[in-house]
């Protein structure tokens, strides 16, 4: 499966159920999503404007996703809502290539990502340290993710995702 294929199959209805673990704080943390996930065409004008703070060239562009996400988190009153856009490039060498994540209330990230053995990671550097993603299918309508917060070789946050499909999004006209 290339990238792009890759892309395609996280389009979507998901709900996601999400456990985080502050290791520092030794505090867990529970949580619920519904994500609705836009598979981008290369073409598209919002994946080209989220690249050009970075300077990447947007005729490189392979695809992108759009993501709104409707949050809860245990224990609290107040949702979280958010859109969030992935830019993805072509791979460089071995399936490895550059990724950009873009949301309206923060700059744009760039990082990489691998795919491999139908495993996504994503590895993307911030101001507290690097986050580590991995993304796979156990099948088409149920996915696993799992992410660590590291500072220097010190992982501060981890969490897991279990996130079932809902419904497919139509592709853009």
């Amino acid at each position: 499966m290339d990238i792009v294929n890759f892309f395609e199959t996280l389009a979507g209805k998901w709900f996601s159920q999400r456990t985080t673990h502050d290791l520092a704080g030794q505090s867990s943390q529970a949580g619920k999503s519904n994500l609705l996930i836009e598979f981008l065409p290369a073409t598209d004008g919002d994946l080209a404007q989220a690249c050009a703070p970075l300077g990447h060239d947007p005729s490189q562009i392979a695809c992108g996703l759009r993501i709104h996400q409707d949050s809860q988190i245990d224990g609290q009153t107040q949702k979280i809502q958010s859109t969030a856009l992935m830019v993805i490039f072509p791979p460089t060498e071995a399936e490895t290539g550059v990724l950009v994540q873009a949301a309206s209330s923060s700059p744009a990230l760039q990082g990489n990502y691998r795919l491999e053995n139908e495993i996504l990671t994503i590895v993307t550097p911030t101001e507290a340290g690097q986050v580590e993603e991995r993304l796979w299918f156990v099948n088409p309508n149920l996915r696993m993710r799992t992410s660590v917060l590291k500072s220097g070789n010190t992982v501060q946050i981890a969490s897991f995702c279990s996130e079932i499909r809902m419904g497919l999004v139509s592709p853009p006209s």
